[in-house]
């Protein structure tokens, strides 16, 4: 058995967990430590690995680097190479990590681990398969968002990372302060600084539309939860992808944010807010969207296609 770890330093605001445990592996003799400097060196790194014939595969970062070696192992090496993970929650953002992460926050509990433990807990799950960005470059995350959703990524990276809080705390102040303008704050659907504001946003499954028109947000994962332990999915799961959109004008925020957030699958909802399940579905919107914490553009040419993709085992501990 050949285990590797992939420290991205930048991290968590260079919180020096990784380099740290990167520093504690690094003269293992059955252990390829490698360091990013840049993400250039991403694709030599897991095709290294790959050579060297991997089978467990340690990531000490936040979701965005998730995404990308997910992407990378999915779109280049599967299924010849497909390693299981296991997600080191050393980022500034580690929504995926908290449904799929290993669960001892403790570096050295962690070093000891890749040294010298089996796995006894793992979870298999299926990325969330981004096929047409205007990029043109596929990418496999587990997280997609759109509508109010990338407004109040901007906001959380422009100014409350900038306070110094991250992870949930950053989360929570984020909507924290939406809840408090949208309940302090007559509503204004053409003040483009408002998170709470209408989007356009079109869902089709099988070529049906599932809601179309002016909506609050979207969600689409393949995650049991989401930040802040949020399940805000309903109507039970007949798919991989789990997706749900919410109304706007934004129903009564007493009466409705913890059942959206929190209930279970038979919740009562606010007249507008859908939920669906599948494998396929595709997004037609102006607005930016969100993968795992990263910005990207809807396609010029038609809607975006999100299709579930291969399916990876996490360890968690």
């Amino acid at each position: 058995m050949t285990r590797g770890l992939i420290v991205n330093p930048l991290s968590g605001k260079a919180s020096g967990k990784g380099l740290e445990l990167a520093a504690l592996l690094k003269e293992h003799p059955q252990i390829i430590v490698r360091v990013l400097a840049n993400f250039s060196q991403l694709n030599p790194f897991i095709a290294e690995m790959a050579e060297a014939g991997v089978t467990d595969l340690f990531i000490s970062s936040g979701d965005g680097t998730v995404q990308a070696i997910q992407t990378e192992i999915a779109e280049r090496y599967a299924p010849k190479f497909l390693p299981r993970l296991s997600l080191l929650p050393h980022g500034t953002t580690n929504m995926t990590a908290a449904d799929l992460g290993f669960r001892n926050r403790d570096v050295k509990v962690q070093a000891d681990f890749i040294a010298n433990r089996q796995p006894r807990v793992m979870v298999t799950r299926p990325t969330l398969r981004v096929a047409n960005p205007r990029d043109g470059r596929v990418r496999h995350g587990m997280f997609l968002g759109t509508g109010a959703v990338w407004q109040a990524t901007v906001f959380c990276q422009d100014v409350v990372h900038g306070t110094g809080l991250k992870g949930e705390f950053a989360t929570f102040a984020t909507l924290a302060s939406a809840v408090a303008k949208a309940l302090f704050t007559r509503a204004n659907p053409h003040d483009t600084q408002r998170i709470d504001r209408p989007y356009p946003i079109k869902l089709m499954q099988d070529r049906a539309a599932v809601v179309d028109g002016e909506h609050l947000m979207l969600l689409a994962t393949t995650l049991d939860k989401l930040i802040l332990g949020t399940k805000p999915f309903w109507g039970g799961k007949n798919g991989p992808i789990r997706v749900s959109t919410f109304p706007y004008p934004v129903p009564s925020i007493t009466r409705w944010l913890l059942p959206l957030m929190y209930g279970g699958e038979g919740r009562r909802v606010p007249q507008g807010a859908r939920s669906v399940s599948g494998r396929v579905f595709e997004i037609a919107t102006s607005t930016p969207f969100v993968i795992d914490g990263e910005f990207f553009e809807t396609p010029a040419d038609g809607p975006l296609r999100v299709e579930t993709g291969p399916e990876f085992a996490y360890i968690c501990g």
